[in-house]
């Protein structure tokens, strides 16, 4: 242990310049973070939503439902036939369509209301929003059908006072979304530059070994007390507190500034360390791969930069990418940022987790491996 403790302050020595590159990029990540959740430009370009609606029934009710939507709740309608309105749809102009069957009071006044049918992109900012209210209208107009008892006169009187306290306004839903969302951007965005700065400062750890090699420090060590395995101990160990430090400082003063993280603080080192773990070990691997200074460079700075990029660090990557998409499950930048773009849906990250670990632990058996043949 002693003689491992000595190599790791060596390393630390002969690598000032990586300490100094490491807290740079945890205190440039910590200013990035800090800069986007202040930032004063909202997720949402609106607070209003536009809607269209094809109404089929011309009723009382399907009036009161579009009361509902636009007097209480903001929204702008848009009204015509389902293909003119599927244009505006496609092109983003609205939100979704809102289909009132004909013979939708008749139904709602019998005690069976038919469901609205609504149309939306999945992938438009709020047709979440709009199903949730036309649920929570429905669930009213059911609670009014009952109390009619099928009488019609009393439904629509009923109707005609229905009001809705305490409503909650898109707008009002928006502005928290919008926090939540922006601290989630800031917190991914900032996690991936940490992941490809670290990926490439793990090449200076590297390039130490690299340099022994060359050197013949490695045939040296053979006729000295010091076994090689310690020196590569003490480097790999270096290298991991250094990675660490800059996550670790990072970390604390995110979850110091920003409000609902998309991840708990004890996962987020779990993973982010598995991962400094993972880096450590390959750069290892690489030095014991790479013959020369030049192909060391141009290995860990492809490495750090299409890495992440292949493992969804700035965009996700999806499975019906296909090949593009079987290929990013190799790195593991796709796991973790996988756990941080799903966690709070009720994700289960342990899978995530686990192969991050191994991942961890099969590049250090292969580099084991490597260095025992090479001492042979």
């Amino acid at each position: 242990m002693r003689r491992i403790i000595l190599i790791f302050k060596n390393s630390i020595l002969r690598n000032r310049l990586t300490i100094i590159l490491a807290l740079a990029a945890a205190a440039l990540m910590s200013f990035n973070f800090y800069r986007q959740i202040n930032a004063n430009v909202p997720v949402f370009a609106v607070d209003t939503v536009k809607f269209g609606v094809v109404d089929e029934d011309n009723s009382a009710l399907s009036e009161n439902l579009g009361k509902y939507l636009t007097d209480q709740l903001g929204m702008e309608v848009e009204t015509g036939d389902y293909d003119s309105l599927s244009a505006l749809l496609i092109n983003r102009q609205i939100s979704a369509i809102i289909e009132v069957p004909q013979g939708f009071e008749g139904s709602a006044i019998s005690g069976k209301p038919e469901n609205i049918s609504i149309t939306t992109l999945d992938d438009y900012e709020n047709s979440a929003f709009i199903e949730v209210y036309i649920n929570a209208y429905m669930r009213g107009v059911s609670i009014i059908s009952q109390a009619a008892d099928g009488s019609a006169e009393k439904f629509l009187e009923m109707l005609s006072s229905q009001k809705s306290p305490n409503t909650v306004t898109l707008a009002e839903t928006n502005s928290q979304t919008d926090k939540r969302q922006k601290t989630v951007d800031a917190y991914n965005s900032s996690v991936g530059f940490m992941l490809m700065i670290i990926s490439g400062l793990t090449v200076f750890i590297s390039n130490q070994i690299l340099v022994d090699r060359q050197l013949g420090t490695f045939d040296r060590m053979k006729c000295s007390s010091l076994k090689s395995s310690e020196y590569v101990v003490g480097i790999g160990m270096f290298g991991f507190i250094c990675c660490t430090a800059a996550n670790l400082i990072f970390n604390l003063f995110a979850y110091s500034q920003g409000e609902e993280m998309p991840v708990p603080f004890g996962l987020a080192l779990v993973i982010t360390e598995l991962f400094m773990l993972f880096s450590v070990g390959l750069a290892l691997l690489f030095a014991l791969l790479v013959n020369g200074q030049r192909t060391l460079m141009t290995v860990g700075v492809g490495y750090a930069t299409i890495g992440s990029m292949l493992g969804g660090v700035w965009f996700p990557i999806d499975i019906e990418l296909g090949f593009v998409g079987s290929i990013a499950k190799i790195f593991p930048q796709f796991w973790l940022m996988d756990i941080m773009r799903k966690y709070d849906t009720g994700f289960n990250a342990l899978p995530n987790v686990c192969i991050l670990a191994l991942s961890a632990v099969l590049v250090y058996l292969v580099s084991a491996v490597i260095f025992t043949k090479k001492n042979a």
